[in-house]
């Protein structure tokens, strides 16, 4: 004989929807770069900044290029496309300051997506392209798939 239980569906895996954990960041990486400079034309303070040759910690070796990095982080249902505008309405969208920027460093759009499970995504709108093609950056991925059974 069957009971109320035993009628119910089990779920056995989840599929699809939204990365579960994603960051955004735009990045600037040079060897002279000065993250006060970069501050001072964004109009911005960094998430984080440091220059060539300083260290994270007294015992870590130096950094070999200077950095200055704006980041935003979220869970579901806030995803890559939501970050980077958020990172986006912080600075201005001069073309001709972030060709500068861009002619001494290099200029990068780093996106990390974490997820557990299979088959999760993100999609970036074609506004979020165009902001990004708009200062000319490059788009970095970093990927972090882990298995179920690691949570």
């Amino acid at each position: 004989m069957s009971t109320p239980e035993d009628s119910e569906p089990k779920v056995i895996a989840v599929v699809g929807g939204l990365v579960d954990e994603s960051s955004a960041c735009i990045a600037l990486y040079g060897t002279d770069l000065d993250p006060s400079d970069i501050t001072a034309r964004l109009g911005c303070q960094p998430t984080s900044s440091h220059r060539r040759g300083e260290r994270r910690s007294p015992r870590s070796k130096p950094y070999h290029t200077g950095a200055w990095l704006l980041e935003a982080r979220g869970t579901a249902p806030t995803g890559p496309d939501a970050l980077i505008r958020r990172l986006f309405m912080r600075l201005p969208l001069d073309a001709e300051l972030w060709r500068s920027l861009s002619d001494k460093n290099e200029l990068q759009v780093r996106i990390a997506v974490h997820m557990s499970g299979w088959n999760q995504g993100f999609n970036l709108s074609p506004e979020v392209v165009g902001l990004i093609h708009q200062i000319g950056a490059q788009v970095v991925f970093d990927i972090y798939a882990y298995d179920e059974q690691e949570e």
